[in-house]
């Protein structure tokens, strides 16, 4: 018994750089806490918020300088080879969704250079037709009057590039058991796919054309949905059909015309994020262009006794991230300067119709503190960037 107590006690001297190294080998924060928590001599000699517990990457499919970025963050991800050649609409798990001008959509990783193929643009449910050598009018497309019935357009391969997809969820890294989810055209359907399916299969709702989805998840081994009104849909990939399910939206005027989002907290439970956004013009080429931007998120958790959404006004120790990614919660991280990052909304600009023009739109970036309420913007004096830059994250993921 004596012997082992010497022994155990011989840990307390290890040397500092062996305890920073196995440290870095620890991802989860509350396992490194734990680690430095051990005796007050290893406390002492680590890092209190060590930097390789990092947060999101943001993405920039673009040159730096055509925009004049000339602030350098060690969270930006470039990837100016891409410029102009495909938009990313999607984003998980350390996997990107491209979309090509083409229609070509793949699972793409930026670290190791790996893609996968998803289901093209032209077998998404309300393509009729696709002949890429009609010069701009490569789609035929169905679309819904308001009564119901419904009568086809023609569509340039540039237009259905940036405007049919809004975003593609994916439920892991891939494979055979991995599945995505598209949320598409111009009343946000929801279609799905499995990992090497050819083809996008549509879910069917009683809404049919009006169901108008902003955001949609994995949760508790089915599929959800939130539309424009905060009805909350509940999809079955067995039968590929959805229903609304009896949450009645919050007691809230703005919810109706907030973007809104889903996200799966540690705890197990499913949030609502509302997002709050002014407008301006901007001078456009035939009409005025209007300009988002972000001043305030508010939040929601379910009630699943009660089915009603319960505002809350703290995300503790975590931070949510929303925009064109899969909408996730993460684990606190270190901002690089000593700190732990936590209770905060890291947001991208996923307003893919604004940012279709070209002339406004991709600069609504930045973070959101749910403790004093203030918004910092990453890109504060710029209107345009595009393609609009994604945030990319691979750890420290709550799914």
């Amino acid at each position: 018994m004596c012997q082992e107590i010497v022994q155990f006690d011989k840990w307390i001297w290890l040397p500092s750089d062996l305890l920073n190294e196995i440290g870095k080998h620890l991802q989860s924060p509350k396992d490194y806490v734990r680690f430095s928590a051990t005796c007050k001599s290893w406390n002492m000699s680590l890092p209190k918020t060590p930097n390789h517990i990092r947060g999101p990457l943001l993405v920039l499919p673009f040159n730096h300088e055509t925009y004049d970025i000339k602030e350098e963050k060690d969270f930006y991800l470039r990837l100016p080879k891409m410029q102009n050649n495909i938009l990313f609409h999607g984003s998980c798990f350390g996997w990107l969704i491209s979309i090509s001008i083409d229609g070509v959509v793949q699972m793409f990783n930026p670290f190791t250079n790996v893609s996968y193929d998803l289901p093209p643009l032209s077998t998404i449910p309300t393509i009729v037709d696709y002949h890429p050598e009609l010069k701009d009018e490569e789609y035929t497309i169905m679309r819904f009057a308001f009564d119901g019935s419904t009568y086809t357009t023609l569509e340039s391969k540039s237009s259905i590039q940036k405007k049919l997809l809004k975003k593609i969820v994916i439920s892991s890294s891939p494979s055979e058991d991995m599945m995505a989810l598209a949320v598409y055209g111009e009343y946000n359907r929801l279609a799905w796919c499995k990992f090497g399916d050819t083809k996008w299969t549509d879910f069917f709702t009683p809404e049919m054309f009006k169901i108008v989805l902003e955001d949609a998840i994995f949760y508790e081994g089915k599929v959800y949905g939130l539309n424009c009104n905060a009805k909350l849909y509940e999809f079955d990939v067995t039968t590929s059909i959805g229903c609304i399910t009896q949450v009645p939206m919050p007691d809230d005027p703005c919810i109706g015309v907030n973007i809104k989002y889903l996200v799966r907290n540690v705890e197990g439970d499913l949030l609502m994020v509302s997002r709050f956004l002014i407008h301006h013009e901007v001078p456009g080429i035939d009409h005025p262009e209007v300009c988002f931007n972000t001043v305030k998120f508010e939040v929601y958790k379910l009630d699943k006794i009660s089915k009603i959404w319960r505002k809350i006004f703290s995300l503790g120790d975590y931070v949510l991230v929303v925009g064109l990614n899969s909408s996730i919660c993460m684990m606190p991280f270190s901002d690089g300067k000593g700190n732990w990052v936590r209770n905060c909304i890291y947001f991208s600009d996923d307003n893919v119709c604004s940012q279709s023009t070209e002339i406004v739109g991709g600069h609504d970036v930045g973070i959101f503190n749910l403790e004093n309420g203030e918004v910092h913007k990453l890109f504060p004096n710029l209107e345009l960037l595009y393609p609009p830059p994604i945030w990319l994250f691979s750890q420290n993921i709550i799914s």
